[in-house]
């Protein structure tokens, strides 16, 4: 081997050891503890705990409770009590408040609507929530704890059949909606405990008003029951409205004087009496009521339809705003027609702030938007309100107890009292005998929608209102 060869191999073997990985102790990088990236991890990760957490307590606590688009009180948190932790119904009703109250729900309904009508996906008749099972009717004049309740001149009747369709509904008639094109019609669901506690609170306001004042109590059906032939009703589930209305008033003592006024919507069901896209009757509907009281009084009823009429459009009311602006209803809106009585359109009104104010019985709202033109009946739902006949000396008086739905039915009282008021017992906290008293008033009618008489809430808010 020659000195140059020598020398390649030589060099060659130095750059290979050169090549080759050191495992010396003085050749390995050791990896460094760094206290200061670990204590920058540790504050972001309990920060994002702590958003997380703020953002769950905001999702859970920091809830509308109310409804601008159904005009209605929202489902409240439930108070615990012991009992109805151990049988369960309460943490039904915390997930019926949480479903109720969710912050974005409306958001999300019209959002998905909206993407119904991109694709097109809009069958003509549909059914919308109604996974509730109405309860079944005890025998003739039962109650839940299976003793009987007696009146002198309501004969018993069976409850409603049940139909299928619990999820319990709470100021609701959102729950169960029928669509047929651009109509939507309300489903009944009877309970029979909250009906029985209705009755109770007519029948306490009767005892407390004894020799001072008639307690009559409307019940108003559904648009379902009015409108919708039988067979279609059959077969959509829900509760026969008729046999629930004659289950309210046989419960009802006989100081009570129910007015049912189901056969005559009926027998006007091809008239416009309930609105298309949202859940109240018309002025028209809460006139044929009107006269079937006035037969149940004895006397003779107004004729509303030779007042001035106004007429508001377009109309898109709650049925349209719960399904998500739906389309249809859009293309084919309601309209509000208004009759102004004949003797005063003047009244003055109490809000739920306690501020008195002067109104109009049929209020202008031109210009207001399209899911507001219901609010013409009497400024809307005030804390009070009283309405003064000019035309009538003859000292009667009549105190209206309300839902929403008695604010069409107020009008046409005007032409029959010199004196009408008006509480809503949703915003009001007077006394109901106190202001009977004060004010001379000989008629007390309750006017409630059948869905929100069936609730447990309804009861409690009369119940309050007729302590002293």
């Amino acid at each position: 081997m020659n000195d140059r060869e020598s020398s390649s191999r030589a060099s060659h073997a130095r750059q290979h050891e050169a090549s080759r990985p050191r495992h010396g102790a003085t050749s390995v990088k050791q990896p460094r503890f760094n206290l200061a990236a670990c204590q920058r991890f540790a504050v972001r990760s309990v920060m994002f705990v702590f958003l997380l957490g703020t953002i769950v307590g905001l999702a859970f606590f920091a809830r509308p409770s109310v409804s601008e688009a159904e005009k209605r009180e929202l489902t409240e948190f439930p108070a615990f009590t012991v009992e109805s932790f151990l049988d369960g119904s309460y943490f039904t009703q915390v997930s019926l408040w949480y479903s109720d109250t969710y912050p974005l729900r409306e958001m999300l309904v019209s959002a998905d609507q909206s993407l119904n009508d991109l694709f097109g996906i809009q069958p003509e008749t549909r059914f919308v929530g109604g996974n509730v099972q109405a309860d079944e009717l005890p025998a003739e004049g039962e109650t839940s704890q299976g003793s009987t309740t007696k009146t002198q001149e309501h004969e018993y009747v069976d409850t409603p059949t049940e139909q299928s369709r619990d999820a319990e509904v709470e100021d609701s008639i959102m729950d169960g909606l029928y669509v047929q094109g651009s109509s939507a019609y309300s489903i009944y669901y009877f309970s029979q405990a909250s009906v029985q506690s209705y009755a109770a609170a007519m029948n306490h306001a009767a005892e407390l008003l004894d020799g001072q004042a008639q307690v009559y109590s409307l019940i108003v059906p559904n648009n379902s029951a009015a409108l919708l032939d039988e067979d279609v009703l059959s077969s959509l589930g829900g509760t026969d409205q008729a046999q629930a209305i004659k289950y309210f008033f046989s419960l009802y003592d006989e100081r009570v004087i129910g007015v049912d006024p189901l056969e005559a919507l009926r027998a006007h069901r091809g008239e416009y009496i309930y609105f298309k896209t949202d859940h109240h009757w018309t002025q028209l509907g809460a006139y044929y009521a009107y006269q079937v009281f006035c037969q149940q009084k004895g006397i003779e009823p107004v004729d509303m339809l030779t007042w001035e009429k106004r007429v508001y459009q377009p109309f898109l009311g709650s049925f349209y705003t719960e399904l998500g602006e739906d389309a249809a209803m859009a293309a084919d809106p309601d309209y509000v027609e208004a009759y102004v009585p004949s003797a005063t359109n003047d009244m003055t009104y109490v809000t739920s702030d306690g501020e008195e104010l002067e109104g109009n019985v049929i209020m202008s709202v031109d210009g207001w938007s399209s899911n507001n033109l219901y609010s013409c009946f009497i400024n809307g739902d005030q804390a009070e309100q009283h309405i003064h006949n000019p035309e009538l000396s003859d000292g009667s008086a009549c105190l209206v107890v309300k839902d929403s739905f008695g604010n069409a039915f107020v009008p046409m009282l005007v032409g029959s009292y010199e004196d009408v008021y008006v509480i809503d017992y949703r915003y009001s906290d007077a006394s109901i005998p106190s202001f009977v008293r004060e004010h001379g008033i000989s008629d007390v009618i309750f006017v409630n929608n059948i869905s929100l008489a069936g609730t447990t809430k309804v009861p409690q808010q009369i119940e309050a209102l007729l302590s002293e």
